[in-house]
């Protein structure tokens, strides 16, 4: 019962931090669909085609460090993920459609239905974005190479956090979230997670996300086990 009603303070104070970016124009490129929880609390149309789908990390550092280029290439797609276990969308039992850009990078659309669905949204919502305004999420799923990490942290570090369940990695716009199995969990819908631990609106309003990390855990509620 304790744990239920912790949860839902924390959620309610993400979501009243979150309320802070209600006058600040931003443009979230997420590896998960993080990113879209924060447009969904501020009822904010998508000005960013990373909504929906998620990004490997390794994909991600990639797209990254070379991302207005990557961007101005067409969107195609792949029969097959390049990686092992190839997501079923969540639209139906059918394997999600596979998007490239540039050939190399991979954009696994996990909540829609087919290439189609997956071309016309990308587009539209691309045509939308503020390259002035970018702010990069990445969440590291698993384990995750150390020098995928530093790539992409190699340039804009104030535009770019990464969170990661390794508490002895210490690199800066890496904030650690703890859980208690070998994955990180699902942030889209765990948001309250964040709370003591990192402030999107401080790091967003600033531009520096170490005024957005929270040093002091504000919270008593236990790290959660997925299954």
């Amino acid at each position: 019962m304790l744990k239920k009603i912790d949860r839902r303070i924390n959620r309610w104070k993400f979501k009243r931090s979150i309320y802070k970016l209600k006058d600040t124009e931003f443009c979230i490129v997420s590896s998960t669909c993080v990113g879209s929880r924060i447009y969904q609390i501020l009822n904010r149309q998508y000005n960013t085609p990373f909504v929906g789908l998620r990004i490997q990390p390794a994909c991600f550092a990639k797209l990254v460090a070379n991302f207005e280029t990557y961007m101005a290439t067409e969107l195609t797609f792949a029969k097959v993920s390049k990686y092992p276990n190839h997501p079923n969308s969540r639209r139906s039992d059918s394997p999600c459609p596979i998007g490239l850009l540039g050939g190399d990078v991979e954009l696994q659309f996990i909540h829609y239905a087919d290439e189609k669905e997956a071309t016309e949204k990308w587009n539209k919502r691309k045509a939308r974005m503020d390259y002035k305004k970018l702010y990069y999420i990445l969440v590291i799923p698993d384990d995750c190479d150390q020098e995928i990490i530093l790539q992409y942290t190699a340039s804009e570090p104030q535009r770019k956090v990464c969170f990661h369940r390794k508490e002895e990695l210490k690199v800066p716009s890496c904030i650690y979230i703890p859980s208690n199995n070998g994955h990180i969990g699902n942030f889209y819908s765990q948001y309250q997670r964040f709370v003591g631990r990192f402030d999107f609106a401080e790091w967003i309003i600033n531009r520096n996300p170490e005024i957005g990390r929270q040093r002091k855990k504000i919270s008593t509620e236990e790290p959660i086990t997925y299954r």
